[in-house]
């Protein structure tokens, strides 16, 4: 091994020594770059001793050690460090060095579980950790709280409207035979149920009960059944959201149907949800609506 050799003039020196040699390797006048070549060294474990010395022969040390690995890593399976072996052990030994690449066939050990199979392990491992998450079967008693319902916005976005295209129907009298209602002429029954099964009730539901924590239930609604219909006629005209109902905030919004429904649809609906489920409010006319509208 060989290094610079440099005497120091100056009252502090520095000498370094590798180990316990009695000889430093090399001697600087601080400050200095040392440049030390392990190529040389053996593997292990070594330690480099830094000494100081100034001009009233004071000395301070430092020591640092690390470990020399040049060589090729080892592999020794059969046999642990701090075993109690007796009679005869069978070990495997394999060496590689660190310019080798990887090669899983030469570096496999013996040993009960070998390497591609604990490979195999984690990738399944995290496919069904994915797929559980995915696909876990939420439990009934769950399934309708705010974490694992659906978002009644999301389904009412993705359910296709259902237009129906007619024109406002002639003006006609009350016919209790048929079942018929009216309200100045205008025949509110059959066009309003028809509209309500296509527009409302994937969201208030076919009984007018709502769906709890996101749209409000129409049986009982104080807009409903209110005694002036304008506040009603201009929800479904325009939409609402974050508006709290008897103290209670629905999440999802109520879109807009002025684009989507006529005067008479629109009117026939909300005529049909202020006479239905118990619900006993003045009904109301196209005129109305158009007039709001």
């Amino acid at each position: 091994m060989q290094y610079d050799q440099r005497v120091p003039e100056d009252p502090v020196a520095v000498r370094i020594f590798l180990d316990e040699a009695a000889e430093p390797i090399a001697s600087y006048r601080p400050p200095a770059r040392f440049h030390m070549d392990t190529r040389s060294m053996r593997d292990g474990e070594h330690t480099l001793r830094i000494e100081a010395v100034d001009a009233l022969g004071n000395t301070g040390v430092r020591l640092i050690p690390f470990v020399v690995s040049n060589g090729p890593g080892i592999t020794v399976t059969g046999l642990r460090a701090g075993s109690r072996v007796r009679g005869g052990v069978d070990i495997d030994i394999n060496a590689f060095s660190a310019e080798e690449p990887f090669d899983p066939v030469r570096a496999e050990s013996a040993g009960p579980i070998p390497v591609w199979t604990w490979v195999l392990i984690v990738v399944i491992a995290v496919w069904g950790m994915w797929y559980g998450l995915e696909y876990f079967a939420t439990p009934p008693a769950f399934a309708q709280t705010p974490t694992y319902a659906p978002n009644p916005t999301l389904v009412a976005a993705e359910a296709p409207a259902v237009q129906t295209s007619v024109q406002t129907p002639a003006p006609v009298a009350s016919n209790a035979a048929t079942g018929s209602k009216n309200v100045a002429g205008f025949d509110y029954s059959a066009l309003g149920a028809q509209v309500y099964s296509g527009n409302c009730a994937s969201c208030h539901g076919e009984t007018g009960a709502g769906t709890p924590g996101a749209f409000p239930p129409l049986a009982g609604d104080p807009v409903v059944t209110g005694k002036d219909a304008d506040a009603h006629i201009k929800i479904v005209l325009h939409g609402l959201s974050g508006k709290s109902i008897a103290g209670t905030k629905y999440a999802a919004q109520m879109p807009a149907f002025a684009a989507q429904l006529s005067d008479a649809q629109i009117a026939a609906v909300i005529d049909h949800e202020r006479t239905s489920w118990g619900n006993q409010a003045a009904t109301i006319t196209p005129g109305q609506v158009s007039r709001d509208r």
